[in-house]
C-alpha cells in the first residue's frame, strides 16, 4: 500500500508534492483528484519508486505519465513534442477575446505541437474553423492523436503552409535564444520547439512578416525585451501578462 512516509521520502528528495501525488496516482491507475479517495488500495511501490527516479533524473513529468492538463483538457504528450504549460493558457484567453463578436471565424495555430491550443480554441468556439500547422513529424503524431476526434484541420508544413486567410493567427513558437541554459527536464524537450536564433526572435519575426494578410495575431513571447521587439513591429499592439505578472503574449489587429 501507499504510505504517507513514502510520499514524504519523495519530498525529502526534492520532488514537489503535487508531482509526487501525480506519479502516485499514475502508479495507482487513477487521477490525482481521485487519488486520496483510493489512498488505502493496493499500490505498486516499486513502480512508484521507478517513476520518482525518472522524474528526479530530469524526465518531464508529462512524458512520464503520458499527458498533461491544458485549459481544462487532458492532452496526450510525450518525447518529441513540447509540453503545454499553464502560462500558455493566457494565449488562449487572448485568442478567445480577439474572436469575440466574429461569427464562424477562421483560426490558424502555427506550430501546434500537441495541438493543445487549437483544441482549446475549438472547444470554446465550436463555430470556428480551426487549422493547425506543424513541421515536426514527431509532434504531428501527437497532434493527430489529440485532434483526431475534433474538427481541427491539421496540416503538415512550416508556418502558414496549406492554411487559408484567417481572422486570427495564434502561435506559441520557439522563442528562446540559442545557448540559453534551461532546466534539465526542459532540455529533454525538442530543441526545435524551444530555440530560435541568437535572440530567440527568428520564428516570431517570420510570423509577424507574414501576418499582414490575416485579421489579427496573438503570439507567446518569453521576455520583456522580446515583448517590446514584437510589439514594436505590429501596429497598435497589446502586451498581456501571465499570472506571475510577466509579459507573455503580444496581440494586434493586422
Amino acid at each position: 500500500m501507499l504510505r504517507t512516509d513514502r510520499a514524504s521520502a519523495s519530498l525529502r528528495r526534492r520532488l514537489p508534492r503535487h508531482e509526487a501525488e501525480q506519479l502516485a496516482a499514475f502508479a495507482l491507475g487513477t487521477t490525482r483528484s481521485e487519488f486520496w479517495a483510493r489512498f488505502d488500495e493496493p499500490f505498486d511501490t516499486k513502480l512508484f519508486d521507478e517513476l520518482v527516479a525518472r522524474r528526479l533524473a530530469g524526465e518531464p513529468l508529462a512524458y512520464i505519465i503520458g499527458s498533461t492538463c491544458f485549459y481544462g483538457i487532458e492532452v496526450a504528450c510525450g518525447p518529441g513534442v513540447l509540453v503545454p504549460r499553464p502560462e500558455t493558457e493566457v494565449l488562449v484567453d487572448v485568442a478567445l477575446e480577439l474572436l469575440r463578436g466574429i461569427e464562424s471565424p477562421t483560426v490558424i495555430d502555427i506550430g501546434t505541437g500537441t495541438g493543445a491550443i487549437a483544441l482549446a480554441i475549438a472547444a470554446h468556439r465550436p463555430d470556428a474553423s480551426v487549422w493547425a500547422t506543424e513541421r515536426s513529424d514527431e509532434a504531428l503524431s501527437w497532434a493527430e492523436r489529440n485532434l483526431r476526434e475534433s474538427a481541427v484541420r491539421l496540416v503538415a508544413g512550416d508556418l502558414f503552409a496549406g492554411s487559408p486567410r484567417a481572422d486570427l493567427v495564434v502561435s506559441n513558437p520557439p522563442y528562446i535564444a540559442d545557448g540559453t541554459a534551461l532546466p534539465a527536464d526542459v532540455m529533454r524537450e525538442p530543441a526545435a520547439a524551444l530555440f530560435a536564433g541568437p535572440d530567440g526572435n527568428d520564428i516570431l519575426d517570420r510570423i509577424v512578416d507574414a501576418c499582414g494578410d490575416h485579421g489579427a495575431v496573438a503570439l507567446e513571447i518569453g521576455t520583456p525585451e522580446q515583448a517590446a521587439h514584437v510589439a514594436g513591429r505590429l501596429a497598435n499592439a497589446t502586451v498581456h501578462d501571465d499570472l506571475t505578472g510577466r509579459p507573455r503574449v503580444v496581440s494586434a489587429r493586422c
